[in-house]
């Protein structure tokens, strides 16, 4: 059997898992993927599961009925310093994630998958890398297992926003950028684009054929002169 990506963590007290509102077509038309916005990669900060996260002795995580929001899924450190990923919503019932916006709200409709990455100071390459290495497994079993998911909806909450279905947030491209990376780079990793080989024969003048050769062996040509 494959191993699950996530462990079950339901945020049985959270208003969102208490109304349990379908997705309106039985699943979710993308995955909008957060960051938090503080720092505290800790998974026991926002999950209530003390024998995997630790214990969260201020309770302010999202399992508890005054919370607004609940996203369906947290990738962060569990207890030991594992960077995990918490499922607390089923994948089919609308989460609680990212506002709306002029249009509408992906929360609803179309309702997406919302997963939520616990920032730490932004300053740790490992952790990023790992963090959302792990997003983007996910988001790999969840578009097997809802074909319904394109690549062109995985999407960050500030992508949703400049759509007109979420709140005016920028997360988490300020994070991708410490790091030289954006969303393309993530939905490459989710899913590869496949290589495609071009030949192409250009003739130059004698003079300028080693220039031209240099630059394009730079883009990772190979190059035949004769």
């Amino acid at each position: 059997a494959t191993m699950a990506i996530t462990f079950e963590a339901y945020a049985r007290n959270n208003g969102a898992f208490k109304a349990a509102r379908p997705m309106p077509t039985g699943s979710p038309a993308g995955i909008i993927i957060h960051s938090t916005g503080a720092n505290n990669p800790n998974l026991r900060r926002y999950v209530n599961l003390p024998e995997i996260c630790g214990e969260n002795p201020y309770k302010n995580y999202f399992d508890r009925p005054d919370s607004n929001v609940c996203p369906h899924a947290v990738i962060g450190k569990d207890k030991n310093g594992e960077v995990k990923a918490a499922k607390l919503l089923p994948w089919n019932v609308c989460c609680w994630g990212c506002g709306s916006g002029s249009k509408g709200s992906y929360n609803y409709a179309p309702a997406y998958i919302q997963i939520e990455v616990c920032e730490d100071a932004l300053n740790d390459r490992a952790y990023f890398e790992e963090a959302f290495g792990l997003a983007a497994d996910l988001c790999q079993r969840l578009m097997k297992n809802y074909p319904t998911i394109k690549p062109g909806n995985i999407i960050s909450h500030k992508e949703a926003c400049a759509r007109g279905y979420a709140s005016n947030h920028g997360d988490p491209e300020h994070w991708l950028a410490r790091f030289g990376k954006n969303m393309d780079w993530f939905r490459s990793l989710v899913a590869p684009e496949k290589q495609v080989r071009i030949t192409a024969e250009i003739s130059v003048g004698q003079s300028k054929a080693d220039e031209v050769s240099a630059k394009l062996r730079g883009l990772g040509c190979s190059v035949k002169t004769e």
